[in-house]
This record gives structure tokens, sequence and C-alpha cells, in this order.
């Protein structure tokens, strides 16, 4: 029989004014620290609140990021929202947002009121902007590179993953009818595998 997944019980014995500062300090380090956009926050999460900390179950944050992701709305921030609420309730969720918001806002709004006086004609200026996508684009594909290895299982996955690129490189399919495509698909091939499952086991009661 298979036993149940192990709680965990790193929130033991932590009084709320203390989780709800290491929410906010370490969303906010990784906001601040982190670069790759949301799949390196998500991963950087992961091993801070699940690793080290132990207030998520091993795989929970990677398990709800397909929820994550379709929530509208930034994929750092939802997990923010998701882990801040597991751990305190809604004020939990509301200092974790607040955190993983406050290094972005702080930083544009800063970068915003001096772009105007960027010598954007300059080339040291064009030469580092260049420099920083290329950076990021390499950042954000090693993030991706590591979640696929928790995320994509088996035939469908890597089925839907196609399907997807194709639709979205090559016809301009809207996301959202990608992502409802791929629950129903999902769906269906887990009720078809079901339906495959109960139909062995009947079969071998009848041999017995």
């Amino acid at each position: 029989m298979e036993t149940p997944p192990e709680e965990p019980s790193g929130l033991n014995g932590l009084s709320r004014g203390r989780i709800l500062w290491l929410l906010f300090f370490n969303f906010l380090k990784i906001a601040t620290f982190v670069l790759g956009g949301g799949y390196a926050i998500v991963l950087a999460a992961e091993g801070i609140f699940i690793r080290k900390l132990r207030w998520l179950r091993d795989g929970e944050l990677m398990d709800m990021l397909a929820i994550i992701q379709t929530i509208p709305g930034l994929m750092a921030g939802n997990a923010a929202i998701y882990v801040g609420y597991r751990a305190a309730g809604r004020l939990g969720a509301l200092v974790a947002l607040t955190g993983v918001a406050l290094p972005s806002f702080t930083i544009i709004t800063l970068i915003s009121l001096g772009f105007s006086h960027l010598p954007m004609e300059n080339v040291y200026v064009q030469g580092a902007f260049i420099g920083v996508r290329s950076a990021l684009g390499g950042l954000t594909f090693a993030a991706l590179l590591r979640i696929w290895k928790k995320t994509v299982r088996g035939f469908l996955g890597a089925l839907i993953i196609s399907g997807c690129f194709i639709g979205v490189t090559f016809f301009a399919v809207n996301p959202a009818w990608l992502l409802f495509g791929a629950m129903g698909l999902g769906v269906a091939w887990f009720l078809i595998g079901c339906h495959r499952l109960d139909m062995r086991n009947l079969t071998e009661d009848h041999k017995i």
C-alpha cells in the first residue's frame, strides 16, 4: 500500500511574525538577485522553501507550476502568493507578493526616471543592451532545461510540448486555446489509462 507524502515540518515551532518575515525577506532576496525571469525565480523559491526551510512538500511547487502559469499575472507573483498562502494564509500571500514585487518596482521606477537621459546612440550603451538581452535569453533557456526534467513526463508531455511549440511558432495559435486543449488531452489520456487498468484488473480477476 502506497504511503501518503510526508507533510512538511519546517513551520513547526515558528511564530507567525517569524514566518511572515522569512516570506518577505526570502522573496525580496530572490527577486533582487535571481535573473532569468519567472522560471528561475520559481526554481530558486523551490530551493529555499522546500529543500532549506521545508515549508512545502517535495515537488509541490513544481506540481502547481501548471496552475501558476495558467492564472493571469506574473509567474513569480503567482508563485509567491501560493507559497505565502500555504505558509501563513492571506496575510502571508500579501507579504510574499510584496517581497517579490518590491525590487522590480523600485528598479524599474529608477530606470524610467533616468531612461530619457541615456545616450541610446552611444555604442557602449547599445552594446550593453545587446549583452543583457543575450544573457537573459541564456538564463531563461537554462531555467527551462531544469524545469523540463521535472515537468515533462513520458510520451504525453513530449507530445503536448511539441504541439504547443508548433502551434505558437508556425500557426500563431492563441496560447489560451493551446492550454485548454492540453488540459483536455491530459484528462482524456488519464481516463483512457484508468479504463485500461480497470479492464486489466477485471481480466486478471476472471483468470483467478
